[in-house]
């Protein structure tokens, strides 16, 4: 008798019809778009408002906390309330900050709506990983995969968007976003969703004892990881550029670093079918090192960055399953997780500008492939809470 995939532990009361299914694909989407377009416009904003660009800079960090701020509310919607009401609810407080971003004519409302519309991201990205980690553990890992694709392809998109529509304009970018924010609240009504017990699964009872450290090594793999793909995501251009390629073409392959992340998560469902999450896991950062270390060399950069970005697709979505698999039904334990691991996008991008004004342009690809081997290292660690 075959022995119990301990992820089907989890508690799979939690179904998304194909219509509820595009829709969360499509909300990662809009929020990888308008992440991805805040540093872009910072130029714009300083002109428009009249500020240095580095006080312009100051929205990045209001956008993160107001994620880190929104992980909790999530958590609480979900645990007290039905899950479509919860991100119908969220959508619409996305869509407010977006308002207030289109009607700015302060600097201090425009933070205020970025802060309001990190604060929905936040929610949002853990409600619909926390739900989706509740379905049926049948394509449970190629749903989690294309859902969070979306969000790769909404970054692609986010800077075409820019070009077409010019950053002078950028009231009418999240004016848009506010409209498109409401339409999908509206589709949430097909999503079945009940409210999550916050409590671990009876059969997760014989982890109780090791849970801190299992939760400790996750939040620790996961705060490296997005330490590494906030610092490559983040200074590819900048270190293309001063290397001697064209803005162009280190814009290109930015767009191509997303591109190929989205394209490697929607593939990472078919592939967790013949490989474990683990295998998955520890390959993608394994190659994402050599990658890593293979952009210092100026020939091999532009064509790195972009496989980097296939290769660690499958990190995310595919180390919550393994999370779950070793403490089913941890719902606080998930809310911990995505919590901590958005001070990566701030440690991340710090460290790296830091070193960077020590040593040089070329320390940037050296530092992105020490945070994925640090990653390797712990997540290969975790192997042992699979005894």
């Amino acid at each position: 008798m075959t022995a119990p995939d301990p992820s089907d532990a989890v508690a799979t009361d939690v179904t998304f019809p194909k219509v509820a299914f595009a829709n969360a694909t499509s909300t990662l989407l809009i929020y990888g778009a308008v992440s991805s377009i805040m540093g872009p416009l910072l130029i714009s904003f300083s002109h428009h408002f009249h500020i240095s660009l580095p006080s312009a800079g100051t929205v990045l960090s209001v956008y993160f906390v107001g994620a880190l701020v929104g992980v909790p509310v999530g958590y609480v919607g979900i645990t007290r309330y039905r899950g479509q009401f919860v991100l119908a609810a969220m959508m619409l407080v996305g869509a407010l900050g977006a308002a207030l971003v289109s009607l700015s004519g302060h600097w201090a409302e425009l933070l205020t709506g970025v802060f309001v519309i990190g604060l929905s991201f936040g929610g949002v990205d853990f409600a619909l990983n926390t739900l989706l980690v509740r379905t049926e553990p049948h394509r449970r890992g190629h749903r989690l995969s294309v859902v969070n694709a979306g969000y790769g392809v909404g970054a692609v998109a986010g800077p075409v968007a820019i070009i077409i529509i010019h950053p002078s304009r950028f009231a009418w970018l999240f004016a848009v976003f506010a409209v498109i924010a409401v339409v999908v609240a509206i589709f949430y009504r097909h999503l079945v969703a009940p409210p999550m017990r916050s409590t671990l699964h009876p059969r997760s009872l014989v982890v109780r004892g090791r849970r801190r450290s299992i939760l400790l090594s996750f939040v620790a793999a996961y705060i490296l990881y997005v330490c590494a793909e906030t610092s490559a995501s983040g200074w590819i251009a900048p270190h293309l550029h001063r290397v001697g390629y064209s803005q162009s073409l280190a814009s290109a392959v930015t767009a191509g670093f997303w591109g190929a992340l989205a394209i490697g998560r929607m593939v990472a469902g078919p592939l967790a079918a013949r490989w474990s999450e683990r295998l998955l896991v520890l390959g993608g950062l394994g190659l994402a090192t050599l990658l890593s270390a293979a952009a210092y060399f100026d020939v091999a950069a532009p064509v790195a960055y972009p496989i980097l970005g296939l290769v660690i697709a499958s990190v995310y979505p595919m180390g919550l399953i393994w999370y779950t698999s070793l403490c089913p039904g941890d719902g606080d334990g998930l809310s911990a997780l995505i919590l901590c691991m958005m001070v990566g996008g701030i440690v991340g991008p710090g460290t790296e500008s830091l070193v960077v004004s020590l040593s040089g342009i070329h320390a940037v690809p050296l530092v992105v492939a020490t945070f994925f081997l640090a990653d390797l290292a712990v997540f290969a660690g975790l192997r042992r809470f699979d005894q």
